[in-house]
């Protein structure tokens, strides 16, 4: 389960500065929320994006994604919404 600074916490703070785990479990967030962002939250998405690849991507080990906000599946569906 992420336990890092919320968008929140970031705000004011450069992409730049953000650390991976950071970038990587925001970009998810982002990711399920496009369709219902407002052109400030796909700018920032895009941002993110921008600076996982300057940083060479997201890297994977022989879990296969181990490091993705996903692969704890029990943290994943608390927060799961249902409409």
């Amino acid at each position: 389960m992420y336990m890092g600074r919320t968008l929140d916490e970031l705000t004011g703070v450069p992409i730049s500065e953000w650390d991976m785990e950071e970038l990587s479990y925001h970009h998810f967030s982002m990711s399920q929320m496009s369709p219902l962002m407002n052109a400030q939250g796909i700018s920032l998405h895009n941002q993110v994006i921008k600076e996982i690849e300057r940083r060479g991507g997201l890297q994977s080990d022989n879990n296969a994604g181990a490091n993705h906000p996903a692969y704890d599946r029990d943290s994943f569906d608390e927060h799961r919404f249902t409409f």
